[in-house]
Order: C-alpha cells, then sequence, then structure tokens
C-alpha cells in the first residue's frame, strides 16, 4: 500500500494527515476514506493485485472524495489518488469517476476558482463538466497524462 502511495504521488497527503487512508487486508485495496466535513460519509478502494474491479466504492454516498483544504482553488480530478498528488497546492477534489453528480455543486461552489483536469480520454466529459460548472464559478480545464 505504501509502494502504491508513493507511485502515486499521494504519500505525501497520508503523512501530513490531508487524507485519512487505510489498508483493506481483506481485500487487499488502499482505501480512501471519503468525509463531509469530518464525518466519514463513503471511502473508495484502490486494488493493489489487479483482481477484481481497479476502484471499489464502499457505499453509496453522494459526496465527492476531498483533500487538501485550500479555500481559493481547486482542481477537479477523477480518482482519490490524483486528488492527493495535487493536495500540496490546491485542494484535490475526485469525482470518483468522470461524471459530475448534482450533490457536489454546491461543494465546488466554495471554490473561487476550478480547474477540472481529467485524463485525456475523458476530454469530452471534462469540457461538459466546464461549461455545466462555468455558471456556478471561473472553471478552466486542464488535460493530464495518467498518473496512474
Amino acid at each position: 500500500a505504501e509502494s502504491y502511495l508513493r507511485k502515486v504521488g499521494a504519500y505525501d497527503a497520508y503523512l501530513s494527515g490531508a487524507a485519512d487512508i487505510r489498508y483493506d487486508v481483506r481485500m487487499n485495496r488502499v482505501v480512501f476514506l471519503i468525509k463531509d466535513r469530518k464525518r466519514v460519509v463513503d471511502a473508495a478502494g484502490r486494488a493493489l493485485d489487479g483482481r477484481g474491479p481497479k476502484w471499489y466504492r464502499y457505499g453509496s454516498s453522494k459526496h465527492p472524495f476531498i483533500c487538501g483544504n485550500r479555500d481559493d482553488s481547486a482542481i477537479v480530478v477523477e480518482d482519490c489518488a490524483s486528488a492527493c498528488s495535487v493536495s500540496n497546492n490546491f485542494t484535490g477534489i475526485a469525482l470518483l469517476g468522470t461524471s459530475l453528480l448534482d450533490s457536489y455543486i454546491p461543494i465546488l461552489r466554495k471554490y473561487k476558482k476550478l480547474y477540472v483536469a481529467l485524463d485525456k480520454d475523458a476530454t469530452k466529459k471534462a469540457l461538459e463538466i466546464v461549461i455545466k460548472l462555468q455558471d456556478v464559478v471561473t472553471t478552466k480545464m486542464m488535460i493530464l497524462n495518467h498518473l496512474n
């Protein structure tokens, strides 16, 4: 689990407490706890051995994974590890996929500036999200090369 966190640039977020990350020994997954304020509402686990789905959602909350606490700007990404990797400079917000749920919009509204940075294969989805959010908050799009 530690090796995976180092590889994807999430280890510093784990060490600093910006993200609450655990290990699920039964499913061999790195587990990112999803919180609403400081209360755990869900979790998302990343497979370490290639068995089963790459990502597994432990619950069914309508809350994104948030890493970091910058008040002015956030980067919206697909997964928890990517959110952690940007948390030194921005708040990282993971959609836990490529779809923007309506329940995420009030959470995103608190930022002055958002950057939507989905993987290159989700460019069309990223553009749709930018268009949906541009009336809510200043939003720009970035295209990423996949890190993990």
